[in-house]
């Protein structure tokens, strides 16, 4: 099952309306030169070791505020399936950096010495800030487009013909994995749960996170592309 036909399935559910409010935006994302490249293995290995330095950095504060979320979900059920689903996408992102930060040349001290783009900058705080300040539903809808839109691009671009030699193939096995795909859905699942005892006024900011987020997602691979650094 792709993460396309998984929204389908969700039909009249919470997830199912912020997907299809998001459509605009995945088309923005999934015409990214940055993914079209890495898909045929023609991206510049400046632009992936940039893209991929800031995905490491990006990862140390996503996993914190995955920790967050899970602190503020309302029973133990919900937290055990939160933290073993946000487990194994951070199991899996990890061992794809190591694997790529060796490949690609760059160092533990190269990571540790790094600066966050603009973009990532903004987009992990945004993050950090709402799962300290949001009620559970708010802040599990600002983490999921991560799980999700990896997911869905993941599957995609795992479905095209494999290119012999591809040196970004590991990227695409990573988000087109089983086990990266049962995390989404689990993150999805325990949304929609959060989602039916919400508020109106708190499901409508969980789709406002929801939509903010993905747009970051779009800012995010798109300044990697531009190698952003910070203008002044």
């Amino acid at each position: 099952m792709d993460a396309s036909t998984q929204s389908t399935e969700l039909t009249g559910s919470f997830t199912a309306a912020a997907w299809d409010r998001i459509a605009p935006i995945m088309a923005e994302i999934e015409a990214l030169p940055l993914l079209q490249r890495l898909s045929d293995g023609t991206l510049p290995p400046e632009v992936f070791q940039h893209y991929i330095l800031q995905d490491a950095l990006y990862l140390k504060h996503y996993a914190r505020c995955l920790a967050i979320v899970a602190a503020k979900a309302p029973d133990n059920a919900q937290v055990l399936r939160f933290l073993g689903s946000a487990q194994k996408a951070i199991t899996v992102e990890q061992g794809l950096h190591a694997g790529f930060l060796t490949q690609f040349g760059i160092s533990s001290a190269d990571v540790t010495s790094a600066e966050p783009s603009p973009a990532g900058f903004a987009y992990t705080n945004f993050l950090l800030a709402t799962a300290y300040h949001s009620s559970y539903a708010v802040a599990l809808s600002s983490i999921l487009p991560c799980f999700w839109i990896y997911w869905h691009v993941g599957e995609a671009i795992k479905n095209r013909p494999v290119i012999e030699g591809n040196a970004f193939q590991a990227w695409i096995n990573t988000y087109g994995d089983p086990q990266f795909a049962a995390g989404a859905r689990e993150v999805i699942a325990l949304t929609d749960i959060a989602a039916r005892a919400a508020s109106p006024v708190e499901r409508a900011q969980m789709t406002d996170v929801f939509v903010r987020a993905s747009q970051y997602e779009w800012m995010f691979w798109d300044s990697a592309w531009r190698l952003e650094t910070w203008p002044v």
